[in-house]
């Protein structure tokens, strides 16, 4: 899966769902660490607590930040990429994705002259206004491909559509249940947390996930166990921080024709070709964090 395509699923996955009370896990080959009885009981009450807010959330939208980090970079402390959008989701089965402004940094080795740093520094080489941008409306994934104007439309078979999407190639966007997450992640809460906040560490159990993530941090606001951020941390050690503008986010919003607009189903822009891509009804792919630092 490409890196925009993983960003927006896990994205969504972590946002979107609805946990439910974890059952103590038995102990099972692989797993990266166990929990005692304590560290088990309260990621019991977190999930639980975390499910019961989630439950309440019919409509949702927040505007995120997100950084990228190369670990092939020259610096791979220092965000190479800069995105900023908003996030969207109607219960049970519609969401967006939208990346409405992006920055990339170039890695320019020291110049002659150039006093400012001892070793290089990064630039700024591209700055665009639009980037991803998906949209379900329940029946299909439209991906808008602004690069060579195309709308790609993967359509969801019906059996797969509301509740029963996350059982098909869309796992967990849509409220995946409690069942399905144990099935796919090992769980634990990290005690190394800012004061007033809840640290999630999520690791893949399945191969097919782990080949897009090797593990997933979520900070959650300890009171109304809101995300503040998440740090999707991918298999070759490169990383990607999401920051939430909680102040900015509204849930359960009662405008409905702006929700109806929204998630309608989207018309082919001036210009675009329209391409059906039955094959594989799954969110876009995006590209995959480089293997060669340009940051």
């Amino acid at each position: 899966m490409e890196a925009t395509a993983r960003r927006a699923t896990i994205l969504c996955t972590l946002l979107l769902t609805a946990p439910a009370l974890a059952q103590a896990q038995a102990p099972q080959a692989g797993a990266p660490f166990q929990l005692n009885t304590i560290e088990q009981a309260y990621l019991d009450q977190v999930l639980d607590k975390w499910e019961q807010e989630s439950s309440k959330v019919t409509t949702f939208q927040c505007p995120f930040d997100l950084h990228v980090y190369n670990i092939y970079s020259p610096a791979p402390d220092k965000a190479y990429k800069y995105e900023s959008g908003k996030i969207s989701y109607q219960k049970p089965d519609k969401g967006s994705f939208q990346v409405e402004k992006q920055q990339v940094w170039q890695w320019d080795p020291r110049t002659p002259g150039d006093t400012s740093s001892p070793t290089g520094k990064y630039v700024e080489s591209k700055a665009d206004a639009l980037g991803q941008h998906w949209v379900c409306d329940g029946e299909a994934m439209y991906e808008y491909k602004h690069d060579d104007k195309k709308l790609v439309v993967r359509t969801i078979p019906p059996e797969m559509r509301g509740q029963g999407i996350v059982d098909g190639p869309l796992p967990f966007i849509f409220g995946a249940p409690a069942a399905k997450l144990k099935e796919r992640y090992w769980m634990r809460i990290d005690p190394r947390a800012p004061e007033g906040m809840v640290r999630l560490v999520a690791v893949p159990k399945t191969q097919r996930d782990a080949a897009n993530y090797r593990s997933v941090e979520v900070m959650l606001d300890r009171q109304k166990l809101m995300p503040t951020a998440i740090q999707i941390n991918v298999p070759d050690g490169s990383r990607e921080t999401y920051v939430f503008d909680v102040s900015q986010m509204t849930v359960n919003s009662r405008v409905t024709q702006l929700w109806n607009q929204l998630f309608a189903k989207p018309s082919t822009p001036w210009g675009w070709t329209r391409v059906e891509d039955d094959a594989a009804a799954a969110p876009p792919a995006q590209a995959q964090v480089p293997q060669t630092a340009p940051r």
